[in-house]
């Protein structure tokens, strides 16, 4: 970011970092989401103006935000393990190999028995960032892990214009996705936050 010093600089809303000339504050939807989502967020993206985590933040007081470390006490505010490791309902939205299809957990479909989503977990990091978050973060690691399956009705192609060799979807657009399944008017209303958001940036880029 610019320093406040340089003659380039002009002021930005604290909220959704955007100039004060174009904030859009006033334009967000808010929303109620069927569960609470936490995004774990890497250091590099805690300030960025596209970071659609910081989206995600301001679309509902349900999303809570904290910024990653490998050790959980180092994280303000400090995390409980044994919340994270006894209690039921939390689950980390990641594809990994031993993940379950969320609609699965949400339909209880599996095999084995799974409790309802209550706390969704959220990587908040570019691809390599957020692999590299898991692998060294035990108490990540230690969570169930849900993923979301691409289908005919629900391709996953991201429409995120803002950052080149964009892999999967970005955070908001994954949070969107994975709310539809219980709540469409809320991935409705995050969906049109995102292209708020994004309409908004890419005009000062012309």
């Amino acid at each position: 970011m610019l320093s406040p010093y340089s003659p380039f600089y002009c002021a930005h809303c604290i909220h959704c970092r955007l100039p004060q000339t174009h904030c859009v504050c006033s334009k967000i939807e808010h929303i109620e989401l069927p569960f609470n989502i936490n995004l774990c967020c890497h250091s590099k993206e805690w300030q960025r103006n596209d970071n659609s985590g910081q989206w995600a933040l301001l679309s509902s007081e349900q999303v809570h935000r904290i910024k990653w470390h490998r050790k959980p006490e180092l994280i303000t505010p400090t995390l409980s393990m044994s919340d994270l490791t006894v209690e039921t309902g939390h689950y980390l939205l990641f594809p990994a190999v031993d993940a379950e299809d969320i609609q699965d957990v949400f339909n209880h479909t599996t095999q084995s028995p799974t409790q309802p989503i209550t706390q969704l977990w959220v990587i908040d990091g570019t691809w390599q960032e957020a692999q590299k978050m898991l692998r060294q973060s035990p108490w990540l690691k230690s969570m169930p892990k849900v993923q979301i399956q691409a289908t005919n009705e629900q391709p996953l192609k991201s429409q995120f214009q803002l950052r080149r060799n964009q892999q999967g979807l970005c955070t908001l657009e994954a949070i969107a996705t994975a709310v539809a399944h219980q709540s469409p008017l809320a991935a409705q209303t995050l969906e049109k936050n995102f292209h708020l958001f994004q309409n908004t940036l890419l005009s000062l880029l012309r």
